[in-house]
């Protein structure tokens, strides 16, 4: 799903236009290698996949950081004024504020335009570009065109994240495979990858409910999707995420199904370390399905990501009874190139153990 993008607000207060990204960071000047090479592990997959839960899960290792959908730090945390995982808006964030001054300066809010930023990653970075982004060299960007620009504006925020919390991995749920493909093209960040995946007719009923925003400070629900809509994102987002995966080194990408996550957690979570080079000693569990949630600072997400404490994973398998049966055909007839493929029967079983 792209969100629809504001093309409003582009002056500072007082109509004093501002620039755009021309302060050198604290940690480089504009154009430089950015600092020491910062380890990203980004999920990608078609939404309502468990990416909320496992981003919260895999930022409680020591040494990581949950950063939720970065994608949407420009739109949603400072155009829209939407809240960070703490509570606080994102800008008055303590960590996203001492971020954002890291990667731009302490007047990043004069020399930094979040509307220009979106506008350069909506001219090169939507999820219908992953392909040509796909098949670019990693240094075929030109100075100044959008991707570029984009690229780098990234490459700070992901180098600022690192630099402020300490963490040598950051995790990025943003899920769009264009997003993904973007991290090729920064220097000093080295890139992992988790493909999640969750049964498209799950998915797609999960996307008929209705779940509130409670990241805004008016009432507002999240956008829905029907079964065509849903179904089709999510063939063309996990054959997206393949393409990429091919391109990279197989050691550095794992495939994760919702449904074995929440079956071995463990596992799980010492596979996509494992995928960003890391060996944890300790992970957030009290038992073989029990969670420890803890406060988290993602600028965006499911709904999901403000709880806290001790929770059970379980599956949802709410829609295996309650699914309408024209809904059940449509996403099992236009998923059924790939059921097989992620190991999903064409018949589910409503007896199987969540």
């Amino acid at each position: 799903m792209e969100t629809p993008l504001d093309e409003t607000g582009r002056g500072a207060p007082g109509g004093a236009a501002r620039a755009v990204l021309t302060e050198p960071s604290r940690r480089s000047a504009p154009g430089e290698t950015v600092g020491e090479t910062v380890k990203v592990l980004y999920i990608i997959g078609w939404g309502r996949s468990g990416s909320t839960i496992l981003d919260n899960l895999l930022g409680a290792i020591d040494g990581f950081f949950s950063a939720g959908e970065l994608c949407y730090l420009w739109q949603r945390g400072l155009i829209e004024g939407r809240r960070c995982g703490c509570g606080e808006l994102v800008r008055d964030c303590p960590v996203w504020s001492e971020v954002l001054a890291d990667a731009f300066g302490d007047e990043w809010e004069r020399t930094v335009d979040p509307h220009e930023v979106v506008r350069w990653q909506r001219d090169s970075v939507r999820v219908r570009h992953t392909w040509s982004m796909l098949r670019r060299g990693r240094t075929s960007t030109t100075e100044g065109e959008p991707l570029a620009r984009y690229a780098r504006a990234m490459a700070r925020v992901y180098a600022s994240i690192a630099a402020v919390t300490g963490a040598r991995v950051v995790v990025d749920s943003s899920k769009r495979p264009s997003d993904a493909a973007l991290l090729r093209f920064m220097e000093g960040v080295r890139p992992s990858y988790v493909q999640l995946v969750r049964d498209p007719r799950a998915v797609a009923y999960s996307w008929r409910r209705r779940k509130a925003q409670p990241d805004r400070d008016r009432p507002a629900e999240m956008v829905q999707h029907g079964p065509v809509d849903s179904t089709l994102s999510w063939m063309g987002w996990n054959l997206a995420a393949e393409a990429l995966r091919r391109r990279h080194d197989a050691a550095g990408s794992v495939v994760l199904r919702y449904e074995d996550f929440v079956a071995r957690p463990a596992d799980a979570l010492r596979a996509m370390a494992a995928a960003a080079g890391e060996d944890p000693a300790q992970l957030p569990l009290e038992g073989p399905r029990r969670a420890r949630l803890a406060p988290n600072h993602t600028v965006s997400g499911n709904p999901s990501r403000f709880k806290t404490g001790t929770v059970e994973l379980r599956e949802d398998r709410e829609w295996v009874e309650r699914q309408g049966a024209l809904d059940r055909v449509v996403a099992t007839g236009l998923a059924l190139p790939l059921l097989a493929r992620y190991g999903y029967t064409l018949r589910p079983d409503p007896c199987a153990s969540s």
